[in-house]
């Protein structure tokens, strides 16, 4: 996700290599929330209002991931799980404004510098449930154990491992990536002009 970083929170740019095997089935669908205004600090404001909110917190955009697993438990000497595939379908949610030529020419680039930008690092964030995606498939087709019972706890073992340690490259990533938010050239423009008292605000 990308938090609010002046008046809300704190945001979030590592970025993770492609990794070498196939990545796993996936589809992306990209919505979005409209925000209007006529300047960089309404923009801004009007994020903050509509944006997503990812576990409680506030957000200019987000991804979301739902799994599936197929795989079937197959029995001879010793069980192993054929065919395993785990898909994921994203859902990643950005602003667009209303009317992009309502704003100054200076705020309208600088908007459009700020959306690729959030759109890149949700993308990022979908990189790398591929890459912690196609780790749980390449160590659920190596499971080899006594009974398909077995076999079946490996992988549910497996499952809740990868999904914490997905979850910790995540929050490393946003973490990293707090600095660049700060010093894009929209969010400074945006701390530039605000009033004192918003400041002041943001500080409590």
């Amino acid at each position: 996700m990308m938090k609010p970083g002046i008046l809300v929170a704190a945001a979030v740019l590592v970025l993770f290599p492609d990794f070498a095997e196939a990545k796993p089935a996936h589809s992306t669908k990209y919505t979005y929330y409209t925000v209007g205004g006529n300047s960089a600090e309404s923009i801004y404001k009007a994020m903050l209002n509509k944006g997503p909110r990812v576990n409680g917190a506030k957000a200019y955009a987000a991804t979301t991931a739902t799994t599936r697993q197929d795989g079937k438990l197959m029995q001879s000497k010793s069980c192993r799980i054929e065919d395993y595939q785990l898909r994921l379908d994203f859902v990643i949610k950005l602003p667009k404004i209303k009317n992009e030529k309502a704003l100054a020419s200076a705020d309208r680039e600088r908007w459009k510098q700020f959306s690729s930008f959030l759109k890149k690092h949700e993308e990022t964030h979908r990189s790398i449930w591929l890459e912690c995606a196609a780790e749980m498939e390449r160590k659920v087709r190596a499971i080899k154990a006594k009974s398909c019972d077995e076999a079946d706890a490996k992988a549910e073992k497996l499952w809740e491992q990868t999904r914490a340690a997905c979850s910790k490259k995540h929050d490393a990533f946003d973490l990293a990536e707090q600095k660049k938010l700060m010093k894009h050239p929209f969010v400074q423009l945006v701390y530039k002009r605000s009033s004192s008292n918003t400041r002041a605000a943001a500080a409590q």
